[in-house]
């Protein structure tokens, strides 16, 4: 047989070739199912709740490791939390961090030094949810005027001006205001409005709110404030909150604020416990549309240093008694657990700086930033 030429040789191995892969359009891949957008964000932030802490209270209460709800959520990361001018940031300035994806000085609230040295305020996610008609709500075991509840809805220079604080919350720059608010500080509210010449009634409800100290208000009206000076149970709250932002079918914002700072360490932790269970609960009612985060503002100084594990932590553990859990009563700067689960989770990983947690919620609802 005679010698095919090179070229001839050549074609043929081609054709044998292409006949044996597969065709062009069995070789493309097939398009890459977007990511799930969220519908809803809920942020739970522990104030002062720290890697320690969290870990103490949870071995405090099932006497057992890695026991809580949170240390079970699919995605976790470490944050940083340092201020733009200090390396300890306050509830503000790491507030703002988180909700604006700003580092600010320490004392401001959604605001940030400008280059003329007045300062400028920065858009929170809640003013962009509000801006695009979802529902939003603001839920707090601390005073509804304090800098971590304030940074989704004020912009103030100093946390301590209260006055402004609620005139803002009055008069919104996007939407008609947060929807749903419960907190404390009614006597701080009565001193404000006195001062503008009106008292708290009157103010919220020509804001269009149905205002009382009952949280049970907030089932019966898709506005409500609900101000007071004592603690509430705060599972039925959220679950009630919840109720009503979800009704909206654009979606909802909401943040759930509870204190676990330990300088008075049982309250302290009894606090990361309620979290905890609120976080567990909302997780199973949550629909698969709603990224669930939880993080600290900062951390506390708060370090075990004892315990045997023959015996229940809670038996051996006295407050007054070094040896066992002690407390330096002050903000630390040591990263803090960001844990999450739901659409946009899986971009929580790794170490990061506490502005992410912006970009994170903003890109889970497919959203732009305005500048």
């Amino acid at each position: 047989m005679p010698a095919l030429p090179l070229r001839s040789m050549l074609l043929a191995a081609a054709a044998t070739i292409a006949a044996m892969a597969p065709s062009t359009q069995a070789q493309e891949a097939k398009p890459a199912r977007p990511a799930q957008k969220a519908r809803n964000i809920i942020l739970f932030l522990g104030d002062a709740g720290g890697v320690s802490t969290i870990n103490a209270a949870g071995i405090l209460a099932h006497d057992k490791p890695q026991s809580l709800f949170i240390q079970s959520m699919p995605h976790v990361a470490l944050s940083d939390t340092s201020a733009r001018d200090k390396w300890v940031t306050d509830s503000a300035a790491g507030m703002t961090a988180i909700v604006t994806g700003y580092k600010t000085n320490n004392a401001m609230v959604s605001m940030v030094p400008g280059p003329d040295g007045h300062p400028a305020p920065v858009k929170s996610l809640m003013e962009y949810a509000e801006q695009r008609g979802l529902s939003t709500g603001v839920v707090t075991n601390m005073p509804i005027w304090d800098a971590t509840p304030a940074a989704n809805y004020a912009h103030v220079a100093a946390r301590s001006n209260k006055g402004d604080i609620f005139a803002q919350m009055l008069k919104p720059r996007f939407g008609n205001g947060v929807d749903i608010l419960l907190g404390k500080g009614l006597k701080d509210a009565k001193v404000a409005f006195t001062a503008a010449g009106t008292t708290p009634e009157k103010a919220f409800a020509a804001a269009g709110y149905k205002f009382g100290e009952d949280p049970a208000l907030i089932a019966s009206s898709p506005r409500a404030a609900i101000l007071r000076d004592t603690d509430f149970v705060p599972l039925p709250a959220v679950e009630a909150t919840i109720g009503q932002l979800a009704r909206n079918p654009k979606g909802y914002v909401l943040m759930v604020e509870w204190d676990m700072h330990t300088d008075d360490p049982r309250a302290g932790m009894r606090h990361v416990i309620e979290m905890d269970d609120m976080i567990r609960r909302v997780s199973a009612m949550a629909g698969p549309d709603t990224l669930i985060l939880f993080t600290a503002d900062h951390s506390f100084g708060l370090r075990m240093t004892g315990g045997k594990r023959d015996t229940p932590l809670a038996d051996q553990y006295d407050p007054a008694k070094p040896g066992i859990i002690s407390v330096e009563a002050d903000h630390t700067g040591e990263e803090v657990i960001v844990a999450a689960s739901g659409p946009g989770a899986d971009r929580v990983h790794g170490f990061m700086p506490n502005t992410r947690l912006f970009d994170i919620m903003m890109a889970a609802l497919d959203w732009k930033k305005d500048d």
